[in-house]
């Protein structure tokens, strides 16, 4: 740009309008600043249950420990909840099981009406993978459901309502994978919260037979609760969630680890920059994308627009993208103290990628000639005012 044209902007339009994108994406990406928000997680008003809000998250307090953690031994999980929507947008995780080497080894998660059924594996290789099954029209309504998932020698079946619904034997589950700390109503990981009502959870170490599970969803069915001995050999944990009150849920048996509701929410692993393929499913989704990448396309044009125009930079489209890059970053890293955000290195390529597309659309005359008018005309305003 020549000198003649960088005396015609303004001094003051463009470098205010860089502090007015910057404060914009720094709100939009640190909203609601609040690093310690509230635990949204209650007791239903029957007593018998809990609710879990936007925000809310429930621990183990030790690891769940199985009689048999081998690999091939049978085991059973049985969970009783009902979603807050079963159209809901975005995913959600209602249970998680990790251990600290393995954060996501195993999540029950809804997305839409569909539950979805993860785990999380080191292969020979000592490579990452993730075996996913995934159940349409599980959640019909707004309505109580139960979920029975067993696995044994013939392989892991899932049952809905006490009737078999799918057979899910590549998700090799194993009775090892149930040994490890439980997470409810959220991710271990990330916030990926799961509003909705649990109502009843119990973990076996044995697999429980087709007529065992649809006599047991018969008698929750008819009675909203089921009347089963703590000292069945078989139960590695259940929880009736019928404590009423306070911050404990207690289970059964005994050595099963009681639950801690936290007064405040905070995700118990939570990453800093995630890398694309551990983030949860909606933040795959194109909206999601596209708001991510143009949301930035401003930053990249009254940069790079500042620099050249205004202090003669040279490579002012390198400086802006790599300033870009440097701001998405900063955002990243802050999410990972605000326990509503998620950190993740997906959206520092895709903000970088929306400061090049608005460098580029700076280089294209018809927007460059518009501009120059525009501040033209606010030169000159500003002219008239002062004389």
């Amino acid at each position: 740009m020549s000198k003649a044209n960088s005396l015609s902007a303004p001094d003051l339009v463009l470098p205010f309008a860089c502090i007015l994108v910057i404060s914009t994406l720094f709100t939009a990406g640190l909203f609601p600043f609040n690093a310690f928000p509230r635990n949204q997680v209650t007791w239903l008003p029957t007593g018998k249950g809990l609710q879990f809000g936007d925000h809310g998250v429930v621990f183990a307090k030790g690891p769940l420990k199985p009689a048999r953690p081998k690999r091939d031994s049978s085991c059973t999980l049985s969970i009783r909840l009902q979603p807050d929507s079963a159209w809901r947008g975005a995913s959600g995780t209602l249970l998680g099981i990790y251990t600290p080497e393995n954060q996501s080894q195993f999540r029950l998660m809804q997305w839409r009406d569909v539950l979805m059924m993860r785990r999380d594996y080191r292969d020979a290789e000592n490579h990452s993978k993730t075996m996913q099954v995934d159940l349409d029209h599980a959640f019909l309504a707004d309505e109580p459901v139960s979920f029975t998932i067993t696995s044994g020698s013939g392989g892991s079946v899932l049952y809905r309502n006490g009737t078999r619904a799918a057979g899910i034997t590549r998700l090799g589950l194993s009775c090892e994978d149930f040994a490890s700390q439980l997470v409810l109503g959220d991710s271990a990981v990330i916030d990926n919260a799961w509003p909705g009502n649990i109502l009843d959870l119990s973990i076996y170490d044995g697999e429980l037979t087709p007529q065992e599970i649809a006599g047991k969803y018969a008698s929750w069915h008819r009675n909203q609760t089921v009347q089963e001995s703590g000292a069945d050999q078989h139960v590695v944990a259940r929880y009736a969630f019928s404590d009423g009150n306070g911050q404990i849920v207690h289970g059964e048996p005994r050595s099963a680890p009681d639950l801690y509701i936290p007064k405040m929410f905070k995700v118990p692993h939570k990453k800093m920059l995630m890398w694309p393929w551990e983030e949860s499913r909606d933040k795959l989704e194109l909206r999601d994308l596209l708001i991510n990448i143009f949301g930035f396309v401003p930053l990249g044009f009254v940069f790079v627009a500042y620099l050249s125009w205004n202090r003669n930079v040279s490579h002012a489209a390198i400086v802006t993208i790599l300033c870009g890059a440097a701001i998405s970053l900063t955002i990243e890293i802050l999410q990972e103290y605000i326990p509503g955000r998620d950190s993740g290195i997906l959206d520092v390529f895709t903000n970088t990628l929306g400061t090049f597309l608005g460098v580029l659309l700076f280089r294209w005359a018809p927007a460059q000639n518009l501009t120059r008018k525009l501040l033209d005309i606010l030169r000159s305003s500003g002219q008239m005012s002062e004389n």
